[in-house]
């Protein structure tokens, strides 16, 4: 590829957006002159929707009594929700600091407390001594000395 073709391409392309927005700016300068001049050729855009009196509210649609019982069905609903929902919180409230009190003691008076079993004829094992769970370190090796 030679080096002036990027350079040519990155020209062409500033030099065909420039025209088309040229050529935009133009036509609307042309169609806003036209309008203000009341040119009787030129269609005027009609908005889409009809324009609402300024002193008349929109028009409310009345709901039935179907709907009317949907409605309040769905709110008491709501409510049963809302309130079951508060009781549960209270409940959980209540359980935290039930928790949050909770103690372990170990009575050891007790008749029901027995220690745990311990044989004296098992060997103590230490990982000390033992080569553990991991293997074991290997032995630093001297290197010569160069003089």
């Amino acid at each position: 590829m030679n080096a002036s073709t990027i350079p040519a391409l990155c020209c062409c392309a500033l030099t065909a957006m420039s025209t088309a927005g040229i050529s935009h700016w133009c036509s609307v300068r042309q169609f806003t002159a036209s309008i203000e001049a009341g040119n009787p050729g030129v269609t005027h855009p009609q908005p889409a929707v009809a324009p609402i009196a300024a002193n008349s509210a929109p028009p409310t649609p009345t709901p039935t009594t179907e709907q009317k019982k949907f409605y309040e069905a769905l709110i008491a609903k709501m409510d049963g929700l809302q309130t079951q929902n508060r009781d549960l919180l209270d409940q959980l409230a209540e359980t935290n600091r039930d928790l949050m009190k909770l103690e372990f003691r170990v009575d050891t008076h007790s008749e029901s407390f027995r220690p745990m079993p311990v044989t004296e004829d098992r060997p103590f094992t230490s990982n000390v001594d033992g080569a553990g769970v991991l293997p074991p370190r290997a032995q630093p090796v001297a290197l010569p000395m160069h003089q």
